[in-house]
């Protein structure tokens, strides 16, 4: 591995440690630190969310406009601001400046990584590099929420998200020293000047379909977050401790699961295996909803999460491979809306099916996307063929 493509998933990994290592505590420390009422824990933690959704596409055309890895380390900085305005904050509402402030850094610092883990390397070599990518996020994503717990019982809730901001700013020194290696095929691929023409040639990409398939597949993530661990407390009786301990294996096997991709990627077909990624995912939810036991539960949500590990980095591969260099930061900012979109229709469409069915059912519904997607799937043989 490159030098350079080192920095990059280090600062990627660091990056992610630092939006995680919160997660799991940061509703707790609204509600019992700030104040917050239990509405307004749930509009300040979706107000993240909402703000990478609005903001993704035109973060990304700031970037292309500009020097785009200066603005990749503005965005951490930004983001290491966000997490320090966590630790000072003395209300609710200010805490939600903040969390606007850290949706945007998100959107802005994820599609510019990952566009870069495919810009830097040749092209034979992009779909490794972006698995390689995609695993260093999923041990982020693994290793974040468990420091955040075991730390919090060392540490107050404000010192926590203080601890956070200092990771932040590792990640920004890791992006720094990778801005100063200036990898020469980016030079070659950048394009600093946005044209008028440029929305109208990236939406002329073949670009929709590995889209709508993230978009599907995000629908059903964002359902199994929200409502997986209220599944598991409400009607299987399952205590909090073992709740996090079951989601900690989660992105385990996430983690595992991107980490033997990236060393196969280069020799597998990919729209198969992508069909068997959305094939787990949807008879995962399945099981998770209808779980009658704990154990058929992990079942099913560990099936989810080998879906987890596989749809990320084939699709990210498949829209690198579909979208030419020049158009590839605005053409992710597309790609990757579908999962800030994803993640927020989720959880509404379950809110909307408990009004009429059981949580088991409207859980179970959850299976329809990803299967949708399985049926897609085979259309990308054609596009890649191309």
């Amino acid at each position: 591995m490159r030098r350079y493509q080192r920095l990059l998933n280090y600062t990627t990994f660091t990056l992610t440690l630092s939006y995680e290592i919160i997660g799991p505590i940061l509703p707790v420390y609204i509600y019992s630190v700030l104040g917050a009422s239990e509405s307004e824990v749930g509009i300040l933690v979706s107000l993240t969310a909402v703000a990478s959704a609005l903001s993704r596409i035109p973060a990304s055309m700031l970037a292309v406009r500009r020097n785009a890895l200066r603005i990749l380390v503005l965005g951490i900085t930004l983001n290491t601001v966000a997490l320090l305005g966590y630790a000072i904050s003395t209300t609710p509402w200010m805490l939600g400046i903040f969390r606007v402030l850290q949706g945007v850094t998100f959107a802005l610092n994820y599609t510019l990584t990952l566009s870069l883990a495919s810009l830097i390397m040749a092209p034979e070599e992009a779909r490794k590099s972006v698995a390689n990518y995609t695993a260093y996020v999923a041990l982020g994503l693994w290793t974040g929420p468990a420091i955040g717990v075991a730390l919090s019982y060392l540490m107050d809730l404000r010192l926590l998200m203080a601890s956070a901001s200092l990771i932040s700013l590792i990640a920004v020194l890791l992006g720094a020293a990778f801005a100063k290696t200036r990898p020469p095929l980016w030079e070659e691929s950048y394009y600093s000047k946005i044209t008028s023409s440029m929305i109208k040639d990236v939406l002329r990409e073949p670009l929709l379909l590995p889209t709508l398939l993230y978009l599907l597949y995000s629908i059903t993530i964002g359902g199994v977050f929200a409502y997986g661990p209220l599944k598991a407390s409400i009607e299987l009786g399952i205590p909090d401790h073992l709740i996090l301990a079951i989601f900690t294996g989660y992105y385990l096997i996430t983690y595992i699961t991107r980490t033997i991709l990236s060393r196969y990627v280069g020799r597998i077909n990919i729209v198969r295996f992508l069909e068997v990624s959305m094939a787990s995912c949807a008879i995962g939810a399945l099981i998770a909803g209808l779980a009658p036991s704990t154990s058929f539960f992990i079942i099913g949500l560990y099936l989810v999460a080998m879906a987890h590990g596989l749809t990320f980095p084939l699709t990210a591969a498949i829209t690198a491979h579909v979208v030419r260099p020049n158009l590839r930061i605005l053409g992710n900012s597309i790609y990757l809306t579908s999962w800030d979109v994803g993640n927020l229709f989720g959880p509404i469409i379950i809110a909307l099916l408990l009004n009429a069915i059981p949580l088991s059912t409207a859980f179970a519904s959850l299976c329809i996307y990803p299967a949708i997607a399985v049926i897609l799937a085979s259309r990308l043989v054609k596009i890649l063929s191309t």
